[in-house]
């Protein structure tokens, strides 16, 4: 009780103006940290990007491969009649 009489209104609007700065310091603080890692994923995207499609195409053409490696297998076993 003793703590509550000595607390006055001017304590409080000071209190008020801190937590304001430290908000607005944090705020900035986090889109600075937003930008920055907006910036840096960038050139990340694009490399990933870049990566995905090698391996795609990678498996494209092993798919086509193996699709041309069985279709002469079965093509050599194939008999022609002669007449």
């Amino acid at each position: 009780m003793a703590l509550a009489q000595n607390i006055n209104i001017q304590d409080i609007a000071d209190t008020q103006k801190v937590n304001h700065h430290f908000l607005w310091k944090v705020s900035q603080l986090f889109t600075a940290l937003i930008k920055r890692l907006h910036f840096h994923t960038k050139g990340y995207t694009t490399v990933f990007g870049v990566m995905l499609l090698t391996f795609i195409s990678f498996g494209f053409l092993y798919i086509h491969w193996s699709g041309k490696k069985l279709t002469q297998v079965f093509q050599n076993r194939t008999v022609v009649e002669q007449k």
